[in-house]
């Protein structure tokens, strides 16, 4: 009886080292930070950037057109069919960055020189916020 109760025992060790194990490896997996999809076509329309980037409407962005990535400067964009298209990599930094650092992005790293107001306003609300919270 005994000898039944200890095989019992060490199968359920053996279980649960097995199970901790796994675990650990789930962990670890949820530790590391997800990588964002990677950007999978060449050129994007104003749509699918304003879809990927959420927040406001096309409209919003078709009407704004330094909100667009590369901050409106028309070397950061081409015409495909017709249609205002980015290339990969210029949406790619543009979907990281957020209101409190457009301006800079704007300035240092697409060249605009004319920034209007309202977007200077914009920026400087969400620095406010961003230092703040």
């Amino acid at each position: 009886m005994q000898t039944n109760f200890d095989l019992e025992l060490k199968t359920i060790q053996l279980q649960n080292e097995k199970l901790l194990r796994e675990l650990s490896e789930v962990h670890k997996l949820l530790e590391t930070p997800a990588e964002k999809a990677e950007v999978s076509k060449e050129y994007y329309t104003v749509q699918e950037c304003a879809e990927m980037k959420g927040a406001a409407s096309v409209s919003s962005y078709k009407s704004n057109r330094f909100m667009l990535p590369g901050a409106g400067n028309p070397k950061f964009c081409v015409y495909i069919l017709g249609r205002l298209a980015f290339p990969a990599a210029v949406v790619q930094r543009w979907l990281a960055v957020d209101d409190s650092e457009y301006l800079d992005y704007a300035m240092n790293e697409c060249g605009v020189t004319v920034i209007p107001e309202k977007y200077k306003q914009m920026a400087n609300k969400a620095k406010q916020k961003k230092g703040g919270a």
